[in-house]
C-alpha cells in the first residue's frame, strides 16, 4: 500500500547572528527564522508530510509549544518521527520539497541539505528533492516550506 502526504510550514525571517537552519544545515549567517523551535520550515514540512501519510496527526500534536520543545533542534522531531512512525512499517520512496525564500541563496546549501536529510531518515539523498524559489520579492522576509512524501507500507 502506497500513501502520500503533504506539508507546510512558514516562519518569519530576522537579522541577527543566530543563523537560519534549513533542512538541519545553516543556510545563513545574517538571519534567523522566529520560531517555538528552531524554526526549521524545510523540517517541520517534511514532519507532517510524514505524519499525514501516516495518518498520525501533525507536527503540533507530537511537539507542541510547550517549555520542552522551546528552542529545540528541529532534527530531533524527525528522528523521534522516523523511530515512532517509520521504523519497520513504512519505507520512503521519495520527499519532494520547495522552499521559498527571498533573503537566502539557496542553491550553494541543497546537496548538504539532501545529504543530512538522507542520514537522517536512513534513506539514500536520491530519494530526497530540494527545490528553492526566490518567490519575486512576494514573500518579504520570510521562509515557506511545501513538502511531499510517497511512502509505502513494509510488507505490502
Amino acid at each position: 500500500m502506497y500513501r502520500v502526504g503533504i506539508g507546510f510550514d512558514a516562519h518569519p525571517l530576522e537579522a541577527n547572528k543566530k543563523g537560519l537552519y534549513l533542512g538541519g544545515v545553516k543556510v545563513s549567517e545574517e538571519y534567523s527564522s522566529i520560531g517555538h523551535s528552531d524554526g526549521d520550515a524545510l523540517i517541520h514540512a517534511i514532519v507532517d508530510a510524514i505524519l499525514g501519510a501516516t495518518n498520525a496527526g501533525n507536527i503540533g500534536i507530537w511537539f507542541p509549544e510547550n517549555e520542552e520543545n522551546r528552542g529545540r533542534r528541529s532534527t530531533e522531531f524527525l528522528e523521534i518521527i522516523r523511530k515512532k512512525i517509520l521504523a519497520g512499517k513504512y519505507e520512503i520512496l521519495n520527499i519532494d520539497s520547495v522552499i521559498i525564500i527571498d533573503k537566502v541563496r539557496m542553491n550553494p546549501h541543497i546537496e548538504n541539505i539532501r545529504l543530512k536529510l538522507a542520514r537522517i531518515l536512513g534513506i539514500s539523498k536520491g530519494n530526497i528533492n530540494v527545490k528553492p524559489k526566490s518567490g519575486n520579492t512576494l514573500y518579504g522576509n520570510s521562509v515557506s516550506v511545501y513538502a511531499v512524501c510517497m511512502l509505502k507500507k513494509v510488507g505490502t
